[in-house]
């Protein structure tokens, strides 16, 4: 499964994500929108990271 990262609506990669968030951060987010993707594969996935933005994590 690919799993593409888009903050604030432009895609970003896992590298300039990892800078920004603790790994460990980043793993518990994209496990939760697997599971939630699992559940419901219509729904968007997005989390609200304060001052960083909106992310939203699609797979395909």
């Amino acid at each position: 499964m690919k799993t593409t990262y888009y903050l604030n609506g432009k895609k970003t990669s896992k590298k300039s994500l990892t800078e920004m968030l603790c790994t460990d951060h980043l793993k518990q987010l994209t496990n939760s929108a697997k599971e939630g993707f699992m559940e419901d594969p219509y729904e968007e996935q997005d989390f609200f990271l304060g001052a960083i933005g909106m992310l939203t994590i699609q797979f395909s």
